[in-house]
């Protein structure tokens, strides 16, 4: 009698399709685990790549000399204290208190990193001015942006203040027509006045304020300092 042997040919090609399973889902598992181990490698690699951009590009300093730019005002007050950013800051942005004129004034300073971009250590300056008014006004840089000068109104007191901002590497590189973008404008109960503008030279940036003060602020300055590229030797 002849035996069929066509169960042993069914459980072989049953063993075979398993094995094969089991040899795909270990091809696959050990693709995964190779991807898992040629990220980072790749991420590391692009950092590298940012650092060594970055080591091109040689390193900005803060000068420690002030120099003044007059945004206008009246003719009356005395010097007040000078709201000034502490060095090796620069100034993203300010505040005004206000009553029927501005009163006082400051600043809200960042840390200027070698590298050009801005830390996250924040200072406020004391304030330039005359104690009074009420409502305090804030008028922030866009982010990664620093405050360059002012433009608004101005008679005999200060009518309106709009900060211009721009990118420190478009200042410090001392590039044609940065792009400026404009902070909150901030101003006066029923202002008038005459327009009113103020930068700093090329290449500076605003770390302080200055003002002529009575009843309330008269006058006001801006005070920039000059941002400065260094040589690798130095």
């Amino acid at each position: 009698m002849a035996i069929s042997n066509g169960g042993q040919c069914l459980a072989a090609g049953r063993s075979w399709q398993a094995v094969t399973k089991i040899i795909f889902v270990f091809a696959i598992l050990l693709l995964i685990a190779f991807a898992a181990l040629a990220a980072p490698q790749d991420r590391d690699h692009d950092r590298d790549r940012d650092r060594d951009r970055d080591h091109d590009r040689p390193p900005i300093r803060v000068s420690g000399e002030r120099i003044s730019r007059d945004f206008g005002g009246g003719r009356g007050g005395r010097p007040a204290p000078d709201a000034m950013c502490e060095r090796g800051f620069v100034a993203v942005g300010f505040h005004v208190q206000t009553g029927e004129f501005f009163n006082e004034a400051w600043l809200d300073c960042v840390r200027l990193r070698r590298d050009g971009e801005l830390g996250d250590e924040q200072r406020m300056t004391g304030r330039t001015g005359s104690p009074g008014g009420r409502p305090v006004h804030d008028a922030y840089c866009p982010q990664g942006t620093v405050l360059r000068g002012l433009q608004g109104r101005t008679g005999a007191s200060i009518d309106e203040a709009i900060g211009e901002c721009s990118h420190v590497r478009a200042i410090a590189e001392r590039r044609e027509n940065p792009r400026i973008e404009m902070t909150q404008p901030i101003y006066r109960p029923n202002p008038g006045g005459r327009p009113a503008e103020a930068q700093c030279p090329p290449g500076a940036v605003v770390t302080g304020f200055r003002s002529m003060s009575g009843e309330y602020m008269d006058h006001l300055w801006i005070v920039c300092s000059e941002l400065r590229r260094e040589d690798r030797g130095d």
